[in-house]
């Protein structure tokens, strides 16, 4: 199976000092911030109630029906019921006269949420690149002592895909490979107690033949793929057709994915093994 699969603590298991408190704070302001919070990744942690770093829950976004007023949904955790708030604070008394006209009048008040996943490219390959030079980083440190590390990754070869993360400026775009591999709802079971869950994000270095490196990342079945080495895919796609289009997570791994209608509703199933 990945290196990291729904496990969040892997990510962050690097010898203190590897990355500095001020580059955390950066990438994650300059970075992760924007990228998160974008109505894609917003609305897919939203759909599952993944709470952030503070233990809230974001509010999927989607807008009343036939009006431009922008409103937030989730489920209140103490009572239990759906919340509803405006997107806007301004427009909060007109979504109110809007609300109470449809009431007087016997029309219903429909909400519409999104279920698409298209987050801003440049932001995602940014993401990407940090996320890429952090694996490989944690592989040869588990791997040889700490100068031997540092050594390695100051070379050349690592320069480009450093430097795109942290400014976003080496190259007009670094691109990535995108495709959603499994629904979002895939089950899978818990390393520790078995149970099913679902499946949250796994990571993983690629090799391949070129040899060119890859990190292969999915988060509720959207999966992705960088290269370390430079702004281009054409390796992965080689890889894929010449592995039928399977995933580096899942079926490379000795895992697959299943459907079954057991319980009256289709239901994917994430088996290692």
């Amino acid at each position: 199976m990945p290196e990291a699969l729904g496990n969040k603590s892997e990510r962050h298991n690097l010898p203190k000092g590897v990355v500095c408190d001020k580059c955390n704070n950066y990438f994650a302001s300059s970075v992760e911030g924007p990228l998160l919070s974008h109505e894609s990744f917003r609305n897919l942690r939203a759909r599952y109630q993944t709470p952030n770093k503070k233990g809230k829950m974001p509010f999927w976004k989607g807008d009343l029906f036939g009006t431009e007023f922008q409103v937030g949904l989730r489920l209140d955790k103490k009572t239990n019921t759906p919340e509803i708030r405006p997107e806007r604070e301004s427009q909060h008394e007109e979504i109110e006269r809007f609300r109470r006209f449809n009431d007087l009048t016997g029309a219903p008040t429909l909400l519409r949420f999104s279920n698409e996943f298209i987050p801003p490219e440049k932001a995602m390959s940014r993401f990407l690149a940090k996320m890429a030079f952090e694996a490989i980083c944690r592989r040869f440190i588990l791997g040889m002592n700490y100068l031997e590390c540092l050594e390695i990754l100051h070379t050349d070869h690592y320069d480009s895909i450093r430097e795109y993360a942290r400014f976003g400026y080496s190259y007009e775009k670094w691109p990535f490979h995108y495709r959603q591999y499994f629904p979002e709802e895939t089950l899978m079971k818990h390393p520790e107690t078995s149970e099913w869950v679902q499946f949250g994000f796994g990571y993983d270095l690629l090799l391949t033949k070129v040899p060119e490196t890859y990190l292969v990342f999915s988060i509720h079945g959207h999966e992705f793929a960088i290269n370390l080495g430079g702004p281009k895919v054409v390796g992965y796609e080689n890889w894929l057709e010449e592995n039928n289009g399977i995933s580096y997570l899942v079926e490379a791994r000795g895992a697959r994915v299943i459907e079954s209608a057991l319980s009256g509703k289709l239901q994917s199933y994430l088996y290692n093994g």
